[in-house]
């Protein structure tokens, strides 16, 4: 096809939806027939649950800094992610799952201790002397209901 054709074809057309925000009070459009506009994003439900969700997350990692592996929930999602990380990627150090999961070495450890206690993992050295982090048994590896939360 030479430049020429495509000079001359007429520009595809595509269906648009315009839409308002549905933010009480707000009345800028949406993008592609989008609930909210880019200003009121969070009040979507969806959105609300992803941020109610790190909300508790962070909360509960506050308390992990402080309290330690008594403060963890082994079956909530930061234990959930560090046992399916594991899962994904076998056995690591404690410092490379610090960086991996970015998460603050206290509050890894705390998680790491609980997970220990509850038999999901086990550690081990290396040679050169860190921690290795590895999933206890390998065949119940995403089997989470054998957690149960500490006291």
């Amino acid at each position: 096809m030479s430049l020429k054709t495509l000079d001359h074809r007429a520009p595809r057309q595509t269906p648009t939806t315009t839409r308002l925000c549905r933010s009480h009070g707000c009345d800028q459009s949406t993008r592609e027939g989008k609930p909210y506009c880019p200003d009121h994003v969070e009040e979507h439900p969806y959105v609300q649950e992803i941020l109610s969700t790190l909300q508790r997350r962070e909360e509960e990692e506050a308390r992990v800094r402080s309290r330690g592996s008594r403060a963890v929930d082994p079956s909530g999602l930061t234990a959930r992610e560090l046992v399916l990380h594991l899962s994904l990627h076998g056995a690591r150090t404690v410092e490379r799952l610090s960086r991996e999961l970015q998460l603050d070495p206290k509050v890894l450890d705390g998680y790491v201790s609980a997970l220990v206690s509850q038999g999901a993992v086990s550690l081990g050295r290396t040679n050169r002397g860190s921690t290795v982090v590895r999933l206890s048994d390998e065949s119940e590896v995403l089997d989470f209901s054998k957690l149960t939360e500490c006291a």
